[in-house]
């Protein structure tokens, strides 16, 4: 597990470096860690992730801001299991963002003892915007460090892998598309919270998701099939988010609610995580309650013969 830091430290040993936001940890975002990892080796230094928090947009342009693929926590738990000397998630604010790229790349050799920077694809240094390797080569050529650029990993469509390609493909509600690129199921966290207690009038009790961060991109109103992680247990389920609009026409905001397949324990007030694995259907207005419990009764039969087969 790599050492996490969130501040300057005293001293620092000799590091290769790879710098970015990260926000999803996917394929591409690996594929760049694993070329920090062989540099590193190769030169006897340090493999070091500088990344930020918050999002830079979320200072920059907070109402123009993407949603979030993973919250700091769930980096923070993906993190954890990359195989990196340390990882540092360096506050973000409105005055580190005035650094032109010279001048981060200065800061990086001073505090963080850099000797060899990896560049991704499309990484952009500073207040400046430095994107042309030329430029980026001098720069670092000044501060006596190496640098090394690599090229983007892509899908089997050939598409560029990317956190803003893979926020589409959740909006799409092609969630095995946007799992197969992130290498993992997407995920969603949050405190379990009392709701109606509908879906226990009807037999299909439900656990109501308070999301944990209010800029994690929460997928699209419908029912998806679901993992839920309680500590070292993960029980099989059926999502659904939207406004329920057979029993409740005047709901305005988004609730995430999750049945549980075979769990009868006491969840409120206790932290889950969900795991997306499919897309099941869109949310529907039915005629009645009765024909509603039909559906529910056929989504979770639908789910069971799914995760039979996983």
């Amino acid at each position: 597990m790599p050492e996490f830091l969130s501040d300057i430290p005293a001293s620092f040993p000799p590091s290769a470096i790879v710098t970015g936001s990260f926000d999803g940890l996917h394929r591409g975002h690996r594929f760049l860690f694993d070329k920090l990892r062989e540099t590193a080796y190769s030169e006897g230094l340090a493999s070091v992730v500088f990344t930020f928090e918050p999002h830079p947009s979320l200072t920059l342009n907070p109402g123009k801001a993407p949603p979030l693929l993973t919250t700091f926590e769930e980096r923070k738990k993906l993190f954890a299991g990359i195989p990196v000397d340390k990882v540092i998630f360096y506050p973000f604010d409105r005055s580190f963002a005035r650094m032109t790229g010279k001048e981060f790349i200065d800061f990086l050799k001073r505090h963080f003892n850099l000797q060899h920077l990896i560049v991704g694809y499309d990484h952009r240094f500073g207040s400046d915007r430095l994107e042309n390797p030329e430029q980026i080569k001098r720069l670092a050529s000044d501060a006596n460090v190496r640098v090394s650029f690599f090229s983007p990993l892509r899908d089997k469509d050939g598409n560029i892998i990317s956190s803003s390609l893979i926020r589409r493909k959740i909006q799409d509600r092609k969630i095995r598309e946007a799992n197969a690129l992130l290498g993992y199921d997407y995920m969603m966290s949050g405190e379990v919270v009392h709701g109606s207690k509908f879906g226990r009038k009807i037999g299909f009790p439900t656990a109501n998701l308070s999301v944990a961060d209010k800029h994690k991109l929460i997928p699209p109103e419908g029912v998806y099939f679901v993992e839920a992680e309680m500590g070292s247990q993960r029980v099989p389920g059926v999502m659904n988010i939207g406004k329920r609009p057979t029993v409740n026409t005047n709901e305005k905001s988004i609730l995430p609610e999750v049945h549980l397949l075979d769990y009868d324990g006491d969840l409120y007030g206790k932290n889950i995580r969900v795991y997306f694995k499919k897309f099941h259907r869109h949310e529907e207005k039915f005629p009645d309650i009765s024909t509603l419990k039909e559906r529910i009764a056929s989504d979770v039969r639908s789910a069971r013969q799914f995760f039979r087969r996983k």
